[in-house]
């Protein structure tokens, strides 16, 4: 079922040929944080996108480092000037508290022909290129947790100095866990509360329709199976289909029914605004990480 997730680019690139092989600007990549993300994105590339021996990693957990490169072969740096010094493109993985201790270390020995992908929550291209004499090309994403099973939605945005080819290498790397879409910097602190957090929202939700499931006396394991899959399911429409969501809840809903029941209850329950509230208070906090 998951394979209706993955983008066309993603399965070109698994089945045709590696990046480094087909894109001059780029032989190697180095990725700083192995952590959570950085590790499901290394995961995702490495053999895909990349040869695994093209991949640099380092992280302050060596048992990190240790167990993916025993996992997939990637290379071991013992610290950040060794990876950059190794590596064309650094994938800068690491928490926004952790950018003003890292992003120095980068600036002293990167070169005029290396440039920086970063995932940091809330950290904009403009913080991202001031830790630079000569801002390099940056590129900033903001993936999700879904990379781990090739479903993520992830967005992507260009600094300065970042070209379209530059952009386009950055895209490749994240299709291979999901699919992804370029949309203007202002967007991406909104694109953290929906999509960065997202999963954690569904969750939830599969979790509360679980829950009621087993209220109204369906045993655990299959509440669990027939919530998870309806959301499965419904999602996996809309992507085929392309459809307003609207679309499918009116098909679902029939005048009296079952179903109008169930959703005249969500409305007075308040699902819609405090769903809202919710996106509001994530992209708030992605704000405010990026500014300390």
């Amino acid at each position: 079922m998951l394979g209706y997730f993955f983008s066309s680019t993603a399965r070109h690139i698994m089945s045709e040929t590696y990046l480094t092989e087909s894109q001059g600007i780029i032989k190697n990549l180095g990725v700083i944080g192995v952590g959570k993300m950085g590790g499901i994105i290394v995961r995702s590339i490495a053999d895909t996108v990349f040869p695994a021996e093209h991949i640099w990693v380092t992280d302050l957990d060596n048992t990190l480092v240790q167990q993916l490169c025993d996992e997939k072969g990637t290379n071991k740096a013992s610290d950040i000037a060794a990876l950059v010094e190794n590596t064309e493109v650094i994938l800068c993985a690491v928490t926004p508290p952790a950018v003003p201790h890292v992003l120095p270390q980068i600036a002293r020995t990167l070169s005029a022909s290396q440039w920086l992908i970063s995932i940091a929550a809330g950290v904009t291209t403009t913080t991202l290129e001031s830790y630079f004499d000569n801002a390099p090309p940056v590129v900033r994403v903001m993936p999700n947790i879904s990379a781990s099973v090739g479903a993520a939605i992830s967005v992507l945005t260009a600094g300065n100095a970042a070209t379209q080819e530059h952009l386009e290498i950055a895209q490749q790397i994240f299709d291979a866990c999901g699919t992804s879409l370029v949309m203007d910097e202002r967007h991406l602190d909104a694109v953290t509360g929906v999509s960065g957090s997202g999963p954690a929202y569904v969750a939830l939700f599969i979790e509360a329709l679980a829950d009621a499931g087993v209220h109204v006396g369906l045993p655990r394991a299959d509440a669990q199976k027939l919530a998870t899959h309806t959301v499965l399911g419904a999602a996996t429409m809309l992507i085929e289909t392309q459809e307003h969501p609207a679309v499918l809840k009116n098909r679902v809903t029939t005048p009296g029914g079952t179903t109008a029941a169930g959703l005249h209850a969500l409305e007075r329950g308040g699902l819609r605004a405090t769903l809202t509230e919710a996106i509001l208070a994530a992209t708030e906090r992605a704000k405010q990480l990026g500014s300390t």
